[in-house]
């Protein structure tokens, strides 16, 4: 109840200051509105997925297409290269992701309890974890999360969702714990530095990053 409460809010403070704007510049006050001012009702709405754990996935395309139109808008792209080719091949790419994508919270017993959320959005997250861990989600766009994990304790196989866009995410791993990672990348990458020292009993760490236009750094 309180969540939606508080995206209920957001939302009507969004549109309340997107309606004052509009009235100021229509009554020659002042004109705040640049080229693709209108992209925002795509990118912000998709910020707020992301926040609110809404479909990942979603949220991510409409960020993309949001981005790219905005660059289009501002003559950085043309509109035929984000119609014709960026669009299109973004959205195979993306469906087939959603068919490939593993899984792992089918593997992980503890699915919720005590998981935490690092969310870097135009902005950086340095978090260092001195005690027990249970798993969560990190979110960077335009932005970078950093999470030390090397001093924390992990008794037993956690999930860490990882979402890269435009941005980067480094994960420091402790030396216990074995590693699996899946995940999606979208002109980027994750680079894996880790190497397993927990042995075949340690707790497992299971990353799934989705890597758009950025990238992740796990050691």
């Amino acid at each position: 109840m309180e969540k939606k409460k508080n995206k209920s809010v957001f939302w009507g403070i969004f549109i309340i200051i997107m309606g004052v704007l509009f009235l100021f510049n229509n009554l020659d006050i002042f004109g705040i509105f640049f080229d693709g001012w209108w992209t925002l009702f795509i990118i912000v709405p998709s910020v707020a997925g992301l926040f609110y754990k809404e479909d990942t996935v979603a949220s991510v395309i409409g960020i993309i297409i949001g981005v790219l139109c905005f660059l289009a808008c501002q003559d950085f792209i043309s509109w035929v290269m984000v119609g014709k080719i960026f669009v299109p091949f973004l959205i195979i790419i993306i469906g087939l992701s959603l068919i490939l994508k593993p899984d792992f919270s089918r593997v992980v017993k503890n699915k919720s309890d005590g998981k935490i959320d690092y969310i870097g959005i135009f902005g950086g997250v340095d978090e260092k974890i001195c005690d027990t861990f249970k798993g969560g989600s990190s979110v960077a766009v335009f932005g970078a999360v950093k999470l030390d994990l090397s001093d924390a304790i992990i008794k037993e196989d956690v999930v860490i969702e990882c979402v890269t866009i435009f941005g980067g995410t480094e994960i420091i791993l402790p030396d216990n714990v074995m590693l699996q990672t899946g995940g999606v990348a979208i002109f980027g990458g994750t680079e894996n530095k880790y190497r397993d020292k927990g042995g075949k009993k340690a707790p497992t760490v299971y990353i799934n990053p989705v890597t758009i236009f950025g990238g992740v750094e796990l050691k």
